[in-house]
């Protein structure tokens, strides 16, 4: 049976320095940390998980916490916050909460009995609530894309801005009558970028608890969901036959009104131009190809990774708060 000592042979490294390359544990350089797992893969070697939690008080895992695995925004910044971790020998466990509250809370005890490290909150409906209660049972946590989390380690993007973007594209090709698929009530980001329309409109002062109030604004609800951002466009179209673009919170509601224009014969962008939020893989597979805000999904989950992972090597460090710059992606759509 291999053992840690022919890991190390093979590596031409210390055993103390595939220890702390399997740990996850002090300073390795990545080509030593290379070739050692290059050695690992090829000896099939299989450290004895339960005694390294003994020995090192650690599982070697870390949670993640997701909010719609359906949506294909997810699994892209899944797959980065995946491939650092492995980088560094954790593995991930994921947590699906389908936007339900008590499946956030649920995560809670679920994550306590796998004994994870830390964890990675992203998008979640209650953030403080949930990041607060993790800390308190002592698991480190970083929290990715909730709008603002003063006072804890956070990742995010410049949400506002970026609809601004979106926004004054659209003028810029003579659109004055911007209709908008908004996304959930109450959650942070998507507050953010309705905030934008809101202040690109004219509706400054308007609160946005107030909006779904004001049927006289080109606003519908798609809450993120293809079939919902249908059924908004149809909805926004009938009651607002002025609106010549679609401006719409994330690229699946958008996807969703370029189906319903579709169904109607109604030319894009030449009658009515769509603009999506997000830039998923399929929003350049579809026609016509949609015009949206790129996030760096994949580098957001990296770099949420990569804070976790420091986080556990040094406890005591300051908190790090990164936000992303977003970019227009201008397509055929509008």
């Amino acid at each position: 049976m291999t053992t840690i000592k022919d890991i190390a042979q093979a590596a031409g490294v210390g055993v103390g320095t595939v220890s702390r390359v399997l740990n996850g544990t002090g300073y390795v350089s990545e080509e030593t940390r290379q070739r050692v797992w290059e050695a690992v893969e090829r000896f099939h070697y299989v450290p004895n998980g339960a005694a390294r939690t003994l020995v090192t008080k650690r599982s070697m895992a870390i949670g993640v916490v997701l909010h719609d695995l359906t949506n294909p925004f997810v699994p892209t910044l899944a797959r980065g916050i995946e491939d650092e971790a492995r980088r560094h020998g954790y593995t991930i466990m994921v947590l699906d909460t389908d936007w339900q509250p008590e499946n956030e809370l649920q995560t809670v005890t679920i994550l306590r009995q796998q004994a994870v490290d830390g964890v990675i909150l992203v998008s979640p409906a209650h953030g403080e609530l949930l990041a607060g209660k993790f800390q308190d049972v002592n698991l480190p946590v970083i929290v990715v894309d909730h709008g603002d989390a003063s006072g804890r380690s956070h990742i995010t993007v410049d949400h506002y801005h970026g609809a601004r973007k979106a926004l004054e594209w659209a003028r810029q090709q003579g659109h004055s009558a911007i209709g908008f698929l908004a996304g959930p009530r109450s959650l942070r980001f998507a507050d953010l970028r309705l905030r934008a329309y809101l202040d690109n409109i004219g509706q400054t002062d308007l609160p946005l608890e107030e909006v779904d109030q004001h049927e006289e604004l080109p606003i519908a609800r798609a809450d993120f969901l293809f079939e919902q951002g249908r059924l908004a466009a149809e909805t926004l179209l009938r009651t607002h036959p002025e609106v010549t673009c679609l401006f719409a919170a994330n690229d699946l509601s958008a996807l969703g009104a370029l189906r319903y224009l579709a169904q109607q014969g109604i030319a894009v962008p030449g009658q009515v131009a769509v603009i999506g939020f997000d830039d998923i893989f399929v929003s350049s597979l579809v026609h016509p190809t949609l015009t949206t805000i790129r996030q760096p999904t994949y580098d957001i989950g990296v770099e949420a990774a990569r804070q976790l992972l420091q986080r556990l090597r040094h406890p005591d460090q300051p908190i790090e708060q990164r936000v992303f710059d977003l970019t227009l992606v201008v397509r055929e759509s509008c």
